[in-house]
């Protein structure tokens, strides 16, 4: 990678005049070699794109240097391990939220500091106060770089602070993935090794710093290379063993490929539709971008936990695997394994239940635009699934595509293709008019004019009510009151 090397605060006010305002601040609170800037943003600030996210460590008090930083800013100081000497202070500029953290040195001096931490390239630290003095810095000169991750920045190179970098948190196996990925670097051998070999810890590990890593990566397009690398070197067991199962299963003739490279194609093909909805979807890809990019597990989009869901949609063939007595193999129920498997994922990674649920769904439901092709396409079954899903029919379209696309064997032709992208353009657009048209009636409007009661039947009333109105039966409010009581009387109810 092509390194500067000089670093000058002109730049940095060019780059984020925000940040620059608050190394300025900063230097005027402290002397010489008392506040570092230390860690990711530096790293990311080298590399020509700094984050909104910066640390700091300092031998001076990181409370009193948060709540001055706070008062400064307007923000707000919030203590994150104040035992260990970690606050943080968050606050907005101009719609950008940024996260500035403060520590306390561990260890003795700031070389010990940076010697506990993960990689070599995120053990650089910076001088605010010399920064600021000078305007600029030589590189890599004046960083405070004993373990050389400017150089191994500059060739790519992912390498350990020490040996027991792993041990102590075996966390950083994953954040060591998602370097490799969002950064293209490539661990040295030792590194690797050790990834290997301390991966097994990562079944103590917190599932909730898990899920991050997780969800970083698969916020990203080619999130299949990862979990094939992965794969290939054991450490995909430690991290979801249902899916470490799936190479080697073999499939019917509709694939051609086993039950593990189709999940890394179907992967392959969401990247494609995400990034691209309208190679399938062309008069929908306005929305399903939108969609999408909507906010499910804090600030992770659905694109990402659709990832999720299309690595697990077929986890549970390996337990189903079967062969008739005509030859052909079959994966009954596999759905519903695929849906325990997920949800287990879930709970390991401590996601929220909305974020379980919508998984568990996705997974549950992405064989139905197949059956429905198989058994014949009617308006009503369009819209009782629209109506089961909701504003989720969009994620299943995509999802359901992508599997679709991904199954090229000897009995899969072009024309079911074509079949597969005019059902999930029909289903997408009742979705759009389901969105552009609310319910003609709620439960409250059946229980003031028709005298029903909260239950099963007020429920099935509704849906049948909505299903009407989105194939267009019914238009109006006196209309949907009409086939409510008819139901009530065909059912023998009373109104």
């Amino acid at each position: 990678m092509t390194l500067p090397r000089c670093l000058r605060c002109e730049d940095i006010a060019s780059a984020d005049p925000f940040m620059q305002e608050v190394l300025e601040f900063l230097a005027t609170k402290a002397g010489r070699h008392e506040i570092f800037l230390v860690g990711g943003y530096l790293r990311d600030l080298l590399l020509g794109k700094p984050a909104r996210d910066a640390d700091f460590a300092t031998v001076l008090s990181p409370g009193e240097l948060a709540a001055k930083t706070a008062r400064r800013f307007g923000g707000k100081a919030v203590p994150l391990k104040e035992e260990e000497g970690i606050f943080r202070v968050a606050l907005r500029r101009e719609g950008r939220l940024y996260n500035l953290d403060f520590t306390s040195l561990k260890g003795r001096s700031l070389e010990e500091d940076l010697s506990r931490r993960d990689f070599t390239i995120n053990a650089m630290a910076l001088d605010v106060w010399t920064l600021c003095l000078q305007q600029e810095v030589l590189l890599p000169r004046d960083l405070v770089d004993k373990h050389y991750g400017w150089r191994d920045l500059k060739e790519g190179v992912l390498r350990e602070c020490s040996k027991e970098a792993f041990r102590a948190d075996p966390v950083r196996v994953l954040r060591a993935v998602r370097f490799m990925q969002a950064m293209g670097m490539t661990p040295e051998p030792r590194t690797l090794n050790h990834m290997k070999k301390y991966a097994a810890l990562l079944a103590r590990a917190p599932g909730e710093r898990m899920a991050v890593e997780v969800l970083e990566v698969l916020s990203l397009s080619g999130s299949s290379a990862v979990f094939s690398w992965l794969q290939a070197q054991g450490i995909l067991h430690h991290i979801f063993p249902a899916l470490d199962r799936l190479p080697g299963v073999t499939q019917n003739h509709y694939h051609h490929l086993d039950a593990w490279g189709h999940t890394l194609a179907t992967l392959d093909e969401l990247d494609g539709l995400v990034g691209r909805p309208e190679t399938a979807y062309p008069r929908f890809a306005v929305n399903i971008k939108e969609i999408l990019s909507r906010p499910l597990q804090g600030p992770y989009a659905r694109a990402a936990l659709l990832r999720l869901a299309a690595l697990f949609h077929d986890a549970g063939k390996a337990d189903t695997w079967s062969r008739g007595e005509d030859g052909r193999i079959h994966f009954y129920g596999h759905a519903g394994h695929s849906v325990e498997e997920v949800a287990q994922a879930a709970r390991r990674l401590c996601l929220s239940r909305r974020t379980s649920e919508y998984l568990q769904s996705m997974v549950r439901e992405h064989m139905r635009m197949a059956s429905v092709l198989a058994g014949g396409v009617t308006k009503r079954g369009l819209a009782r699934i629209l109506t089961r899903l909701g504003e989720e029919t969009v994620d299943l379209v995509i999802l359901s595509t992508a599997d679709r696309l991904a199954t090229r064997g000897p009995a899969s032709t072009q024309e079911d293709v074509r079949r597969f992208i005019e059902l999930g353009s029909e289903m997408l657009a009742l979705a759009e008019r389901e969105g552009e048209s609310p319910p003609l009636l709620n439960g409250r409007d059946l229980q003031e004019e028709l005298g029903m009661r909260e239950g099963e039947e007020l429920g099935r009333v509704l849906r049948r009510l909505r299903d009407a109105q989105l194939e267009g039966e019914i238009g109006s409010r006196d209309e949907a009151l009409a086939l409510a009581r008819r139901m009530l009387r065909e059912e023998g109810g009373s109104s």
